[in-house]
C-alpha cells in the first residue's frame, strides 16, 4: 500500500467516524411522545411519587457519566416546580425486566410520568435544561387538560 491510499483511508476513516459522532450528538436530548396513556400503567407505582402530578423517572447506569449531568438538570427542574414534579432515578441492574420491557436501550433514558404510572414522554440521553424544562411544561399542560375534561 502506498503512502497516498494509506493517508486516504485515514482521511476517511476520520470523516467518517466525525459524522458518526455528529449524528450520536444530535440524538442527545432527543424526546419522543406517547399519543395516548396506555392501560395498564407503564411503570410500577412504587416507582413513582404518588403526591406529585409528574414523576421525572431516570434510569441511570453504574457507570454512565452522562447520567450525572442529568441528575443535576432534573433535581434543578423538580425544585422549580413547587410540588408538582417529582424526581427518581433507578438504576438499571436493579430492574433488568423493567429496563427491557420500556425498551431502555442507553442512560440516561428519563420518562416522564403520570401519579398512575403512564409515559408520557421519553428523554434520550443527556438533555439541556430547556428541553427538560420544555417537556415537564408541556406534560403538566397536558395533564391540567386531561383533568379539565373530567369536571363537570
Amino acid at each position: 500500500m502506498d503512502p497516498l491510499q494509506i493517508a486516504l483511508s485515514v482521511g476517511a476513516l476520520l470523516v467518517a467516524a466525525t459524522l458518526l459522532g455528529f449524528a450520536w450528538q444530535n440524538k442527545q436530548g432527543s424526546v419522543s411522545r406517547n399519543a395516548s396513556p396506555s392501560l395498564p400503567s407503564d411503570v410500577p407505582l412504587d416507582l413513582i411519587d404518588s403526591a406529585s402530578t409528574i414523576t421525572l423517572l431516570q434510569f441511570s447506569g453504574p457507570f454512565c457519566s452522562y447520567c450525572a449531568a442529568m441528575r443535576v438538570v432534573l433535581e434543578k427542574e423538580a425544585r422549580a416546580s413547587e410540588g408538582l414534579v417529582a424526581r427518581r432515578e433507578i438504576d438499571i441492574t436493579d430492574y433488568p425486566e423493567l429496563t427491557s420491557s420500556l425498551k431502555v436501550a442507553t442512560t440516561p433514558t428519563t420518562f416522564i410520568v403520570t401519579r398512575s404510572g403512564h409515559i408520557l414522554s421519553r428523554i434520550l440521553g443527556a438533555a439541556k435544561p430547556p428541553v427538560v424544562a420544555q417537556e415537564v411544561h408541556t406534560a403538566l399542560l397536558t395533564r391540567k387538560a386531561q383533568s379539565d375534561e373530567y369536571l363537570i
